[in-house]
């Protein structure tokens, strides 16, 4: 919805070098994806974008690891 994308990555996705892994930049870098224009709004987007992903709650992937694969792999 951020990116007004449909497919592929989130434009908002950012490198957090630190963790070595991406961060939702509506929640770490909220002002700087509004742009000066928009910055009163950011700590409003960054409550409701809290709660609309849900963001401390778990992970909500649909990723199903079969064991038995990583046996046959030698993991």
């Amino acid at each position: 919805m951020i990116s007004r994308k449909r497919t592929g990555a989130c434009d908002a996705l950012r490198w957090d070098e630190a963790a070595a892994l991406y961060r939702c930049g509506v929640l770490s870098d909220t002002a700087g994806l509004l742009g000066s224009r928009w910055h009163w709004a950011a700590p409003v987007l960054r409550r409701l974008a809290q709660r609309w992903i849900a963001a401390g709650v778990g992970c909500d992937a649909t990723v199903v690891v079969d064991a038995n694969a990583r046996k046959t792999e030698g993991v």
